[in-house]
Protein backbone atom coordinates (compact mmCIF):
# COMPACT_ATOMS: atom_id res chain seq x y z
CA UNK A 1 0.00 0.00 0.00
CA UNK A 2 1.29 2.98 -0.77
CA UNK A 3 1.46 6.34 1.43
CA UNK A 4 -0.68 8.86 0.68
CA UNK A 5 -0.68 11.15 3.60
CA UNK A 6 2.16 13.26 2.41
CA UNK A 7 1.01 14.36 -0.80
CA UNK A 8 -0.27 17.92 -0.78
CA UNK A 9 -2.40 18.56 -3.43
CA UNK A 10 -1.36 21.36 -5.46
CA UNK A 11 -3.02 24.76 -4.90
CA UNK A 12 -5.36 26.08 -7.96
CA UNK A 13 -5.21 29.45 -8.95
CA UNK A 14 -8.03 30.61 -11.10
CA UNK A 15 -6.85 32.80 -14.40
CA UNK A 16 -8.99 35.09 -16.06
CA UNK A 17 -8.02 35.84 -19.67
CA UNK A 18 -8.78 37.73 -22.79
CA UNK A 19 -8.52 37.49 -26.86
CA UNK A 20 -9.38 38.54 -30.16
CA UNK A 21 -9.93 36.68 -33.21
CA UNK A 22 -9.02 39.50 -35.83
CA UNK A 23 -10.02 39.57 -39.43
CA UNK A 24 -10.18 41.95 -42.28
CA UNK A 25 -11.88 41.26 -45.98
CA UNK A 26 -9.67 42.11 -48.76
CA UNK A 27 -11.17 41.23 -51.96
CA UNK A 28 -13.98 39.82 -50.37
CA UNK A 29 -11.72 37.30 -48.47
CA UNK A 30 -11.66 37.24 -44.67
CA UNK A 31 -7.85 37.25 -43.16
CA UNK A 32 -7.20 36.55 -39.60
CA UNK A 33 -4.23 38.09 -38.00
CA UNK A 34 -1.97 35.01 -36.09
CA UNK A 35 0.91 35.70 -34.04
CA UNK A 36 3.77 33.04 -33.83
CA UNK A 37 6.79 32.79 -31.14
CA UNK A 38 9.97 31.62 -32.82
CA UNK A 39 11.16 29.87 -29.30
CA UNK A 40 8.21 27.99 -28.87
CA UNK A 41 7.15 27.52 -32.29
CA UNK A 42 4.01 28.23 -31.68
CA UNK A 43 1.11 29.94 -33.57
CA UNK A 44 -1.89 31.57 -31.25
CA UNK A 45 -4.37 34.33 -31.40
CA UNK A 46 -3.57 37.36 -29.54
CA UNK A 47 -4.71 37.03 -25.76
CA UNK A 48 -3.70 38.12 -22.09
CA UNK A 49 -4.65 38.71 -18.93
CA UNK A 50 -7.59 40.83 -17.70
CA UNK A 51 -6.36 43.67 -15.69
CA UNK A 52 -8.07 45.74 -12.46
CA UNK A 53 -10.75 47.61 -13.72
CA UNK A 54 -11.32 45.87 -17.10
CA UNK A 55 -14.23 43.87 -18.28
CA UNK A 56 -13.61 41.18 -20.88
CA UNK A 57 -13.99 43.24 -24.28
CA UNK A 58 -11.44 45.91 -23.20
CA UNK A 59 -9.00 43.44 -22.45
CA UNK A 60 -8.97 41.97 -25.51
CA UNK A 61 -9.07 45.19 -27.41
CA UNK A 62 -6.24 46.22 -25.42
CA UNK A 63 -3.99 42.79 -25.60
CA UNK A 64 -5.03 42.81 -29.75
CA UNK A 65 -3.45 46.82 -29.34
CA UNK A 66 -0.18 45.53 -27.85
CA UNK A 67 0.58 42.27 -29.74
CA UNK A 68 -0.30 43.38 -33.29
CA UNK A 69 -0.42 47.14 -33.41
CA UNK A 70 -4.23 46.97 -34.74
CA UNK A 71 -6.04 49.29 -32.54
CA UNK A 72 -8.88 50.45 -35.29
CA UNK A 73 -11.28 47.83 -34.31
CA UNK A 74 -15.47 47.00 -34.85
CA UNK A 75 -16.42 44.69 -32.25
CA UNK A 76 -18.57 42.14 -34.10
CA UNK A 77 -19.55 39.70 -31.01
CA UNK A 78 -18.22 37.40 -28.53
CA UNK A 79 -17.05 34.10 -30.10
CA UNK A 80 -17.14 31.83 -26.90
CA UNK A 81 -14.42 30.86 -23.82
CA UNK A 82 -11.90 28.09 -23.67
CA UNK A 83 -10.95 26.64 -20.45
CA UNK A 84 -7.66 24.70 -19.69
CA UNK A 85 -5.18 23.87 -17.16
CA UNK A 86 -1.96 24.08 -16.87
CA UNK A 87 0.79 23.26 -14.26
CA UNK A 88 3.34 25.72 -13.53
CA UNK A 89 6.26 26.17 -10.61
CA UNK A 90 4.03 23.87 -8.21
CA UNK A 91 0.56 25.35 -8.83
CA UNK A 92 -2.43 24.26 -10.91
CA UNK A 93 -3.58 27.12 -13.37
CA UNK A 94 -7.43 26.72 -13.88
CA UNK A 95 -7.30 29.10 -17.15
CA UNK A 96 -10.12 30.63 -19.14
CA UNK A 97 -10.37 32.93 -22.11
CA UNK A 98 -12.97 34.38 -23.71
CA UNK A 99 -12.79 35.30 -27.26
CA UNK A 100 -14.49 38.17 -29.11
CA UNK A 101 -14.66 38.86 -33.07
CA UNK A 102 -13.35 42.14 -33.82
CA UNK A 103 -13.21 43.17 -37.83
CA UNK A 104 -10.46 45.81 -38.49
CA UNK A 105 -9.56 47.43 -42.23
CA UNK A 106 -6.31 48.32 -40.68
CA UNK A 107 -3.65 46.11 -42.91
CA UNK A 108 -0.44 47.55 -40.99
CA UNK A 109 -0.38 45.95 -38.67
CA UNK A 110 2.95 45.33 -36.21
CA UNK A 111 4.22 42.99 -33.86
CA UNK A 112 4.46 43.55 -30.20
CA UNK A 113 7.34 42.47 -27.91
CA UNK A 114 5.76 38.83 -26.65
CA UNK A 115 6.02 37.41 -30.10
CA UNK A 116 8.31 37.17 -33.41
CA UNK A 117 6.18 37.47 -36.37
CA UNK A 118 2.47 37.83 -37.65
CA UNK A 119 0.44 36.95 -40.61
CA UNK A 120 -2.53 37.52 -42.25
CA UNK A 121 -4.06 34.17 -42.84
CA UNK A 122 -7.30 33.04 -44.98
CA UNK A 123 -9.24 30.78 -42.92
CA UNK A 124 -7.84 27.53 -44.67
CA UNK A 125 -4.69 28.18 -43.89
CA UNK A 126 -4.97 30.02 -40.17
CA UNK A 127 -6.61 26.81 -39.26
CA UNK A 128 -3.83 24.01 -39.78
CA UNK A 129 -1.56 26.59 -38.76
CA UNK A 130 -2.84 27.60 -35.35
CA UNK A 131 -0.82 25.51 -32.59
CA UNK A 132 -4.10 24.80 -30.03
CA UNK A 133 -6.88 23.12 -31.26
CA UNK A 134 -9.77 24.97 -28.30
CA UNK A 135 -8.20 28.09 -30.40
CA UNK A 136 -8.92 26.62 -33.57
CA UNK A 137 -12.51 25.95 -32.27
CA UNK A 138 -12.44 29.72 -31.45
CA UNK A 139 -11.73 30.45 -35.30
CA UNK A 140 -13.81 27.97 -36.44
CA UNK A 141 -16.76 29.60 -34.53
CA UNK A 142 -15.20 32.92 -36.04
CA UNK A 143 -15.49 31.88 -39.40
CA UNK A 144 -19.37 30.66 -39.27
CA UNK A 145 -20.22 34.38 -37.15
CA UNK A 146 -18.64 35.96 -40.55
CA UNK A 147 -20.05 33.49 -43.25
CA UNK A 148 -23.51 33.73 -41.08
CA UNK A 149 -23.12 38.02 -41.34
CA UNK A 150 -22.11 37.50 -45.18
CA UNK A 151 -25.20 35.23 -46.28
CA UNK A 152 -27.72 37.31 -44.25
CA UNK A 153 -30.86 37.91 -47.13
CA UNK A 154 -30.15 41.86 -47.81
CA UNK A 155 -33.26 43.35 -46.52
CA UNK A 156 -35.93 43.81 -49.55
CA UNK A 157 -37.15 48.12 -49.68
CA UNK A 158 -40.46 48.25 -49.35
CA UNK A 159 -42.94 48.06 -51.85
Amino acid sequence: MADWTGMQPRPRVKVISSGGVVYRVENGVPLFLLLTSNKRGIWCLPKGLIEENEDEVTTAMREVREETGVSRVKLRGKVGQIKYQFGFRAKTFDKTVHFFLFETDQADAKVGTEHDAMEWMPYEKALPTLSYPNEKDMLTKAWNMIQAKANQPKAQPPA
